[in-house]
């Protein structure tokens, strides 16, 4: 794709999305809304594939998402298609088209509820686990279930498929996975509930290795404290890896899911995300990978937003195969938006990531930066 053919399509896309009303559809008194949006953003990589020998590239990249809702009888209709497209003007062979699809129907009302997701999406990123750009289709289905035992408690469950599928089969190998999770709830008071749960994750890939995940957990949702409110979840996980080349491999660890969100005051927002789980990376090897993230969203002078994070990754290469690998990845990024109208908004970012590894191979350092404008109706 040349840059003079993507900064066409680039600007016939915005084009459409910023046509005012028309891009937003009101059906049936507001039960049925299509909202558009669109993205452009112009920028600068120095690491394009995140590794210890930097290749750098100006970036353009576009986006336009159509959202579909229906808010009518007792299942309720979202759906999302999206597009998205990448142009490295010093990689050209980097260039991607990405498109997004997901369907959710949610039962709201009666004794069980739930909700049923799917999402096809394929992915163009940099990973910094092999450093190198991966591209792969990816599949996924979840299956949510709340019934009721009384006023005070409540079973929730979850059944789930993911599936990751590399272009580049000789490099990267697929991975599948199947999961089930079953959690007690129970009513603390009316914003606060309490729950423990058991989860088990079957996945295998493409290279013949199979892992089976057992995860306890306990935890808290809604409001923990004044000001405080989000999802407190932490617990045991124990890992049974087997391969061709290192057999069978057990690892135990301390898992977590926690996001928290603190708003001090009408300007200041603070959230603080910590999650640890066991996985597998794209060249087929376990890892235990925990981070601990800080995120600040603070209302400027006039029109102006500042947003600003921090995020430090820990990541342990597992087993025979890992060759007791460890990675110290440390994100800081910044940005500030301006609400140039009601529908369109610019922002300016920068971001900074710095990977410190025992294996020399995978040091770098990264700094992004990116104008973008994005148009929603």
């Amino acid at each position: 794709m040349s840059l003079r053919r993507f900064c066409r399509h680039a600007l016939l896309l915005s084009a459409v999305a910023f046509q005012p009303a028309y891009a937003l559809i009101n059906l049936n008194q507001g039960k049925d809304l299509i909202f558009v949006n669109s993205t452009y953003s112009f920028g600068y990589d120095s690491n394009v594939f995140t590794r210890a020998v930097a290749q750098s590239s100006v970036t353009h990249n576009i986006s336009l998402a159509t959202d579909y809702t229906r808010q009518a009888g007792i299942i309720s209709v979202a759906a999302n298609a999206a597009v998205a497209a990448g142009l490295f003007q010093d990689l050209p062979e980097q260039n991607f088209i990405d498109p997004r699809f997901e369907l959710t129907l949610r039962k709201r009302y009666g004794r069980t509820t739930g909700s049923l997701d799917l999402l096809a999406r394929r992915e163009s990123q940099p990973d910094p686990d092999v450093g190198q750009r991966t591209e792969d289709w990816n599949y996924a289905g979840n299956f949510d279930l709340r019934y009721p035992v009384n006023d005070r408690y409540y079973f929730t469950n979850n059944a789930g498929y993911s599936g990751t599928f590399y272009t580049n089969k000789n490099a990267f190998s697929d991975l599948r996975a199947i999961s089930e999770a079953i959690a007690l709830n129970y009513i603390y008071t009316s914003k606060l509930a309490l729950n423990a749960g058991y989860t088990v994750l079957f996945s295998d890939t493409s290279r013949d290795s199979q892992a089976t995940d057992h995860s306890f957990t306990v935890g808290a949702s809604g409001g923990i404290l004044p000001k405080l409110t989000g999802n407190l979840r932490f617990g045991y996980q124990l890992r049974d890896n087997r391969s061709a080349t290192a057999g069978n491999e057990t690892f135990d660890a301390i898992t977590s899911s926690t996001q928290l969100k603190w708003r001090y005051s009408r300007n200041l927002t603070v959230t603080g995300e910590y999650n640890a789980s066991f996985s597998t990376t794209a060249a087929d090897l376990p890892i235990n990978r925990s981070a601990l993230g800080l995120h600040a969203e603070v209302a400027l002078a006039g029109p102006y937003t500042g947003e600003f994070g921090a995020v430090y990754t820990h990541t342990a290469f597992l087993g025979q195969a890992g060759d007791d690998r460890r990675d110290e990845l440390v994100q800081l990024d910044a940005s500030i938006r301006l609400a140039l109208t009601r529908h369109v908004r610019a922002a300016l970012g920068y971001s900074y990531m710095l990977n410190a590894s025992t294996s020399a191979a995978f040091d770098f350092s990264r700094h992004t930066v990116a104008l973008s404008i994005t148009a929603a109706y």
